[in-house]
């Protein structure tokens, strides 16, 4: 499973929100993107992300392949659109919209996430909420989300998204039927060459639209 930072799953959120909300000014200039990170709604938590901050968000998106780089004949700047299928394995609407309101906004009920992907997609009910949350929990190998503990005084359970890390903890069972480290399996093989060389490239690449990013927007307007 891709994993994100904290600032890679905002920058991405944010971009598949306005894919969404504000699809006539999608794709999304730097700056833009900048300023629907930086956002003071819809956003736990608040952030101000710098400019270098961000540049390097998105340069490590596009190398993941989760975010794409586009600059038109007659645009000034280039603008940037994500690719959250990839991520999800899929594109069903409702499981793009929970997950971007997940990325956004960080742990929340299904009371509180239904309310919030009004403008994201349609769900009929809470209970359709919970239910696809239910099988993002139990997916198998990777689950994308995961139960928190209730805390005092809660009334519903809260789920958050898992590209972030911190997966549950294993089971005594799942435990138990783990190899021991004399049973462990032999380590993986390098990666030949020539994959190692497209890695590099792509690390390069993502280098170079991200300086070419700032210098576009230090030199000219956006």
């Amino acid at each position: 499973m891709i994993e994100l930072d904290d600032i890679e799953a905002r920058v991405l959120g944010s971009l598949v929100e306005k894919s969404l909300t504000t699809r006539e000014q999608y794709p999304l200039t730097f700056n833009a993107l900048l300023n629907a990170c930086n956002q003071k709604t819809s956003r736990e938590p608040v952030m101000t992300l710098a400019v270098e901050t961000l540049g390097k968000a998105v340069a490590s998106l596009i190398e993941k392949g989760l975010v794409e780089r586009r600059q038109s004949p007659g645009d000034r700047v280039p603008k940037f659109r994500h690719d959250m299928y990839k991520l999800l394995n899929g594109d069903d609407p409702k499981l793009v919209g929970l997950m971007t309101a997940l990325l956004l906004r960080g742990p929340q009920t299904p009371g509180e996430l239904k309310g919030r992907t009004d403008r994201l997609c349609e769900f009929g009910s809470t209970a359709e909420v919970e239910g696809l949350l239910s099988e993002l929990c139990a997916k198998s190998p990777d689950p994308f989300v995961t139960r928190l503990p209730r805390q005092a005084g809660q009334k519903e359970t809260r789920y958050r998204h898992l590209f972030s890390g911190g997966a549950p903890a294993a089971s005594a069972e799942s435990a138990a039927a783990l190899p021991r480290p004399a049973e462990s399996a032999a380590p993986a093989a390098a990666p030949a060459p020539a994959d190692r060389l497209a890695q590099l490239e792509k690390r390069v690449e993502a280098l170079e639209i991200l300086v070419k990013t700032l210098e576009e927007r230090r030199t000219g307007p956006t």
